[in-house]
């Protein structure tokens, strides 16, 4: 148990980390595509890449842990994914459906091979994260492509401080209530996926 959490405390901060990236992250991409300062397709390509980047270091992640290497499935998967990550620019809104229908499709096949593998041996996902920050990223890079001109609303506006107060809280939570016990993560899980639903949620007024 004593070790468990050893390995659970580091990453229950980069938890914490990752949301609070996540949160500035989209609320500065919103921004900047109100502003006419970014491309929809510059953008697409951005996050793709950095999804690639996270995966190949989930990868080695996971080669350089006790949990050993990965299965030939895993590796078929995660490979599929990094193929339709390299897919050229979408220059137009069919192209970039095109592209993001099939990195979909992917993206679950490969959490399908990972996540119940991930949990049995008691590895923490970091990559479960970053998948989640690049599918709310994939909604505004969509609706960029979608809409003549792009505001931030007041309800936008307010359902996104909203998701800040709830990424400040499960940050809070995590730095103030760290226990020694090897389900640690599970206790937060509940609040992480709260965080996401509210900045999904804040998306989604983009265009009300």
């Amino acid at each position: 148990m004593e070790q468990e959490a050893k390995v659970n405390k580091p990453f229950l901060k980069k938890v914490a980390d990752k949301l609070v990236t996540a949160q500035q992250e989209i609320d500065e991409l919103a921004l900047q595509f109100a502003l006419g300062k970014a491309e929809a397709r510059e953008k697409f390509e951005d996050i793709k890449r950095e999804l690639q980047t996270r995966i190949s270091e989930f990868k080695k992640s996971i080669e350089n842990s006790a949990a050993g290497i990965l299965t030939s499935e895993q590796r078929q998967k995660l490979g599929e994914l990094e193929v339709q990550l390299a897919l050229g620019k979408a220059e137009s809104i069919e192209a970039f459906e095109k592209q993001k229908k099939k990195i979909l499709k992917a993206l679950a096949s490969a959490e399908s091979a990972t996540e119940t593998w991930l949990a049995s041996i008691k590895v923490p996902n970091h990559l479960q994260h970053d998948i989640e920050t690049f599918k709310l990223k994939l909604e505004i890079v969509k609706l960029k492509f979608e809409l003549k001109k792009f505001e931030l609303t007041d309800v936008f506006k307010e359902h996104m401080s909203k998701a800040k107060r709830q990424v400040d809280k499960v940050t809070t939570s995590i730095q103030d209530t760290i226990k020694e016990k090897s389900d640690q993560y599970a206790d937060f899980r509940n609040e992480v996926s709260i965080a996401h639903n509210h900045l999904r949620e804040a998306l989604r007024k983009l265009v009300k």
